[in-house]
């Protein structure tokens, strides 16, 4: 019976994994669309790269699931590599986004001391596992620099409808998902050896959920980007 169990959580993490696929996809060919556009907002262009890295990420993540395991160390080594990417190219947009003199200087401060920790942490090991307290540096980092965006908008008294505002929907979705990706990543480190596979499968695409709906949010903001490039 449980390992019956064991397999449907099995199935069911494959069926997320391959929804985050779907998602990725979806943000990347949505990207394409504002790569050459000149009248869209100066922070967004760029923005497409996320994707594209995603895809290039998503490729040896996809065969190590869904076909064989020969790639498990190429899977590795690329999605802890990605996690430097990912903390870089978000807390740098994140940072455009700041114009508050002593937000940014703040903001510096921490940006460096994570960049730190995170280099050092992904030296510790990069090769035999996906490396879950880099994960958690860059994430948690990444919470802090959204704070700070909320912070200014919200104390900025914008004119701007907030439902079309590219920004807002991608700061939106980092925060939602590192809020929740976090504490189920902790738990996962803390005990790994500790609970049943099925229940890191659960932890697991849990997580793996999140990060689909964290696309799904840049969707929305590269569709907002489209519409105001159209008005303009």
């Amino acid at each position: 019976m449980w390992r019956k169990f064991s397999k449907m959580n099995g199935y069911i993490y494959n069926i997320v994994f391959n929804f985050q696929s779907i998602c990725i996809l979806l943000t990347f060919i949505l990207s394409l669309r504002i790569i050459k556009n000149r009248n869209i907002p100066e922070y967004m262009k760029g923005f497409y790269w996320y994707s594209i890295v995603g895809v290039i990420v998503l490729i040896p993540v996809f065969i190590d699931i869904n076909i064989t395991k020969r790639f498990f160390l190429l899977k590795t080594i690329v999605i802890n590599f990605s996690i430097l990417f990912h903390y870089l190219f978000l807390s740098l947009f994140i940072k455009k986004l700041i114009v508050f003199e002593l937000n940014k200087n703040f903001v510096n401060l921490i940006f460096w001391i994570l960049l730190v920790l995170l280099f050092y942490s992904l030296s510790k090991d990069i090769s035999s596992r996906v490396n879950i307290v880099a994960y958690i540096i860059a994430n948690f980092g990444l919470i802090i620099f959204c704070l700070f965006y909320y912070y200014q908008l919200f104390n900025s008294l914008p004119s701007i409808d907030l439902i079309k505002e590219p920004s807002f929907w991608i700061i939106t979705g980092v925060f939602f998902t590192m809020s929740v990706h976090i504490p189920i990543l902790a738990s996962m480190s803390f005990l790994k050896n500790k609970i049943s596979q099925n229940s890191y499968f659960l932890l697991a695409g849990v997580t793996t959920f999140c990060y689909s709906l964290m696309y799904l949010f840049f969707c929305k903001a590269i569709l907002c980007t489209i519409h105001q490039k159209r008005v303009l």
